[in-house]
């Protein structure tokens, strides 16, 4: 059985398991007691009657050689539930018989200390363990003698388990505060500190000793916690609680250390006086740290949303004012466009009139001059139509007049006026005969202008003996029919392909497309049109070998070429 202390008074280790039965009822250290006088045990049980004894815990009473003379009831009912196991004093059935040699250690620790002992003994029962507190006191005859001693057992197991787990507790919290990063403290009524955890000495770096008998403030200052608030002076006052005072000690490199200090009242539990507080410091500088970070952070950010909203501001205005700008271009060419092409109309009409000697013979000379007079005046009224063409388109001023029209009468309007061209040229015109019934969705006079810019050029960049095509391919899901205008020409590079389509772009990598006149508007202006018809145009070429340039028109809902009435 191991020891287990109880109180500060002397306490005996007893061992009283039974040994195999064959040693005999206490093994094979117990000896038969010799014969004691009538007259000793006639004395000893006589003094027992005029002591006081708590007859409600197990009792027991033995000479001073160990045998046991008197037990009562209750230490007989204890014998009988601990079965195999037996306290100091043996079992029930060998009183007045034998003497006990766990017994003789308790007669010795109470001679020697002539005053009652103490002892602890652990036994089980119905498997459980339990604790008894044994008493062990003397018994003096007339002469103050020691002639006996005399015990009790008390079932202290309770109690015991509770200190243990009491201990536990506190060991576990010891090693919480030593593991933890909290520091904690204890002041007297006047806040001066009687305590510092050995934690505050490996924060700050100096012994907590130190500290011990100032208040706070003489190596500190509190300050606003991240709330805002200053809690800890005001609780104070009226003894109360607080939680997250900062406090913040100035290290000797200049830096900071902050902490949050939180405390109860201690009072005095017989007076109910204030005695102080008990609290506990956590080191927060990290924290503010990165609160302080967080700031800078988000007023850097504040000042950059200022610079952008202050950008975008101005950008509104450049863009409002470029737009202004960009209207004021567009009705100027457009107002310019119509004041040119009056002059140059007239112009072209007296050339043409002059080709064809209408106002009397001319020179040959003079012929070729007016000849190119009329070039020279077409092409610059192109250049304006063009012009005038994007400008509208731009300013978002283009009127589309979308009605169900005939895509065959379309295609062989704009293939009749490029025909004259292509046959001058030697082209193979036969793919340009197509026969279709589809009826599409689109302005009669914009289309058509897509399909004699498409073919122009197909003429234009195909040299002689090539040959130039349209393909037609309907899709009934999509509602829509491609309309692609095919040619075996020079074809567009890899790198010009990307940029076919904007303003002014005319490919000048190949010496056949040099000697072609061009103001690098068509596709631009083709392409804006087919996308406001909701269609599109697109274009894949091979450089050398031709192109193929794709315009998308919507088809008219349940409407064939026969339901079309013409002029």
């Amino acid at each position: 059985m191991a020891e287990k202390p109880f109180h500060d008074q002397k306490i005996v280790d007893l061992a009283n398991h039974r040994a195999d039965p064959a040693d005999g009822a206490f093994g094979a250290s117990i000896t038969r007691g010799q014969e004691h006088t009538l007259a000793a045990n006639e004395q000893v049980m006589d003094l027992l009657s005029h002591i006081l004894v708590d007859e409600s815990l197990p009792f027991y009473v033995t000479a001073l050689d160990g045998t046991v003379l008197q037990v009562n009831d209750f230490y007989k009912k204890l014998d009988e539930a601990l079965r195999d196991v037996s306290l100091a004093p043996g079992q029930v059935e060998h009183v007045g018989k034998y003497a006990v040699p766990s017994l003789k250690p308790v007669v010795e620790d109470v001679l020697a200390s002539d005053t009652t002992v103490r002892s602890e003994e652990v036994v089980h029962i119905n498997g459980r363990e339990r604790v008894f507190l044994g008493r062990h006191s003397p018994i003096r005859n007339e002469r103050k003698e020691i002639i006996a001693v005399a015990g009790t057992y008390e079932d202290v197991t309770v109690q015991v388990r509770g200190i243990e787990e009491a201990n536990k507790t506190q060991a576990r919290f010891q090693d919480f505060a030593r593991a933890s990063s909290d520091w904690f403290f204890e002041c007297d009524d006047n806040m001066r500190i009687r305590s510092l955890s050995d934690r505050f000495t490996a924060i700050v770096g100096q012994p907590a000793s130190l500290f011990v008998g100032s208040k706070f403030e003489q190596f500190g200052r509190l300050g606003e916690n991240l709330d805002g608030r200053i809690d800890g002076p005001k609780a104070i006052q009226s003894r109360k609680p607080f939680r997250e005072q900062l406090f913040i000690i100035n290290e000797p490199n200049g830096s900071e250390l902050k902490f949050h200090l939180s405390a109860v009242p201690v009072f005095d539990r017989t007076t109910g006086d204030f005695s102080g507080y008990r609290g506990v410091g956590m080191d927060v500088t990290s924290r503010y740290e990165q609160v302080e970070e967080a700031r800078g952070i988000r007023e850097n950010l504040e000042s950059l949303l200022a610079e952008l909203t202050r950008k975008n501001m101005a950008l509104d205005i450049a863009s409002e004012q470029a737009t202004s700008a960009l209207r004021a271009k567009n009705e100027f060419l457009a107002a310019m466009s119509h004041e040119l092409r009056t002059p140059l109309n007239a112009i072209i009409g007296f050339a043409e009139a002059f080709e064809q000697q209408t106002f009397g013979k001319l020179d040959e000379a003079y012929i070729g001059y007016a000849k190119d007079i009329r070039k020279s005046g077409q092409h610059l009224l192109g250049l304006i139509n063009d012009i005038l063409d994007v400008a509208v388109i731009e300013s978002g001023g283009l009127s589309l007049k979308i009605d169900d029209l005939s895509l065959d009468v379309l295609i062989e309007k704009a293939v009749h006026m490029n025909m004259e061209a292509a046959r001058q040229k030697g082209l193979n015109i036969d793919a340009l005969e197509v026969v279709t019934e589809a009826v599409v969705r689109a302005d009669d006079r914009r289309l058509t202008q897509i399909l004699v810019n498409l073919l122009s050029n197909a003429v234009k960049f195909t040299k002689e003996g090539g040959s130039i095509g349209i393909s037609l391919s309907e899709d009934s899901v999509k509602k829509q029919v491609d309309i692609t205008v095919w040619d075996t020409g020079i074809g567009i590079s890899a790198s010009n392909l990307a940029h076919v389509f904007e303003k002014f772009h005319q490919v000048k990598d190949h010496i056949y497309s040099r000697s072609q006149e061009g103001t690098g508007l068509g596709l631009h202006i083709s392409r804006e049109l087919a996308r406001k018809m909701g269609g599109d145009l697109t274009v894949v070429s091979v450089e050398g070998e031709g192109s193929r340039f794709t315009v998308t028109v919507p088809l008219a809902d349940g409407v064939s070429a026969d339901d079309l009435d013409f002029i």
